[in-house]
């Protein structure tokens, strides 16, 4: 057979003139058929696979040879890959799109073969620019059709970022089975350090003088209302006589405002004064731990939650109950870059019920919140310790109020004047210092909260009044000895006849109690 006879039966030179033959022959083989009055019958066959597949990268072309010569060759979808032959052994199969499709070939009448045809992305430039890029990288590329599946592993979570950039240039399709090499677990140790120093001085003066030994004439002073009073003429009534002087209705109350008060009963004058000086020192202190598998959050909380009531309209005035939590929480994301260095998205936050700012709703009393927060993003290395945030603030306020011209008065003028000095100083710091850990097993152990905490036995409860028993160390210390030999047996202690021994905490069967 010759080369131009393969080229025409093939239909890849003139695959045209060989579908308008075979038609029609089939459209003769069927009008003759329905001649005769014979029924048209119907056979298929499976092709023979040659158990091979044939990668194509796509707009690319690849030689495929054969042992014999072929007769005939044919794509099942030419919009995927084309077949063209260059000699009766030797056929050219170029990619056109991505895809799979098959390809069958006759080596005679009676014997042909099929070849799966898979046209994808071709790899090697990626391959190689990522060994380039991350020359300690063991990654691999394979081409799923349009998809490019990355296996294998990096140094560090920045190398993969980087592989993926690169093979996202090759296909925007790209699946990260990629595993970072190392530890990727981070203990986050956060501490949150505040002081607040608050000093208040207040002095201030209220008073009357009226009575009988001051008929014609009467004084009250309420600058800053320390103490309330009120003059006795009832409301509405001609005064024809002297005035009482009274304050309140069966006696004088005095206010928490007033710190001192003194008077002259035969004067009837007396003195309110509000002195006062006032230092506060708050220091809070939280140290949270957490610990987060690289690039997953983990949430941290020890407080609890305080309701709020919503109206929620209508014509019942409906109240709804929502709660509104407060305590320690520290909220981070860590990502490891590398053995030596660790970013991390921290979010501690340390806030408590503020009853100096509540606030009253159909009586209900909503405290207000006092928050001390951080949301920032760092990076550094294991062990390491960053101040992540820090204040210092420092509040001065002061205020006078007096009498005009009786105020201004050297001395004497301070029994007409309100004065108030307040100073407020706040440090603040929030430290972190990331560690990457690895699991240990439950010997290694070494602390557990309560876990050296004993019963006490008889005489440490009885006798000594303690609720927590001595440590085991401890106690073993205590325990009687024979020959430095602990714990000592009965026998020892008493002889062999126990029996008529007393029993409890200090006798052979009560040092051991509560153990």
């Amino acid at each position: 057979m010759t080369h131009s006879e393969l080229a025409v039966r093939t239909g890849l030179f003139g695959g045209r003139r060989a579908v308008l033959a075979a038609a029609a022959g089939l459209l003769l083989a069927t009008v003759s058929a329905a001649q005769d009055g014979q029924k048209l019958e119907i056979k298929t066959s499976d092709l023979e696979k040659a158990g091979r597949l044939i990668s194509v990268p796509v707009h690319k072309s690849v030689l495929v040879d054969f042992n014999l010569p072929i007769k005939e060759a044919r794509i099942a979808k030419p919009e995927i890959a084309d077949v063209t032959a260059t000699s009766p052994r030797q056929l050219v199969v170029t990619g056109r799109s991505f895809g799979v499709t098959q390809l069958v070939v006759w080596v005679s009448e009676t014997e042909q073969t099929m070849i799966d045809v898979a046209v994808d992305i071709e790899l090697e430039r990626l391959v190689a620019s990522i060994r380039s890029a991350v020359p300690r990288a063991q990654v691999e590329a394979h081409a799923v059709l349009d998809s490019v599946v990355l296996t294998g592993l990096v140094p560090d979570s920045g190398s993969a970022e980087r592989i993926m950039e690169i093979a996202n240039i090759y296909s925007p399709k790209v699946l990260n089975q990629m595993q970072v090499a190392g530890t990727q677990q981070v203990l986050l140790r956060c501490t949150v350090a505040e002081v607040n120093r608050s000093a208040i001085r207040r002095m201030g003066f209220n008073g009357w003088i009226a009575g009988d030994n001051v008929r014609d004439v009467f004084f009250l002073s309420n600058l800053d209302g320390i103490n309330p009073s009120n003059i006795g003429a009832p409301e509405g009534s001609v005064v024809t006589q002297r005035i009482p002087f009274l304050v309140g209705q069966d006696g004088i109350p005095v206010t928490a405002s007033s710190t001192l008060s003194f008077g002259f009963p035969r004067v009837e004058m007396q003195v309110f004064v509000q002195a006062l000086r006032e230092n506060g020192l708050l220091r809070v202190l939280a140290e949270p731990n957490v610990v987060a598998i690289s690039g997953q959050q983990a949430d941290f909380l020890v407080g609890g939650e305080f309701p709020i009531p919503v109206p929620q309209g209508g014509n019942n005035n409906a109240i709804t109950i929502e709660y509104r939590e407060f305590g320690v929480r520290l909220r981070f994301t860590p990502s490891v870059n590398s053995e030596q260095s660790i970013r991390l998205r921290v979010q501690p936050e340390v806030s408590e019920p503020d009853l100096s700012n509540a606030v009253s709703f159909q009586g209900f009393v909503v405290p207000g919140l006092t928050q001390r927060r951080v949301d920032t993003v760092i990076e550094l290395g294991s062990g390491q310790t960053f101040a992540i945030g820090g204040l210092l603030s420092e509040r001065v306020r002061g205020v006078s109020r007096r009498v005009p011209a009786l105020g201004d008065v050297p001395i004497l003028g301070a029994l007409f004047s309100s004065n108030e000095f307040q100073t407020d100083e706040t440090e603040l710091v929030v430290l972190v210092t990331p560690e990457l850990v690895e699991p240990v097993s439950a010997d290694q152990i070494t602390y557990v909260p309560g876990a050296r905490n004993s019963v006490p036995n008889d005489f440490e409860f009885y006798l000594m009044g303690q609720l927590d028993g001595a440590s085991d160390s401890t106690r073993r210390t205590l325990l009687p000895r024979v020959n430095n030999q602990w714990p000592a047996r009965p026998a020892d202690l008493y002889g062999q006849d126990v029996g008529s021994k007393l029993r409890g905490p200090l006798g052979p069967a009560g040092f051991e109690e509560g153990t």
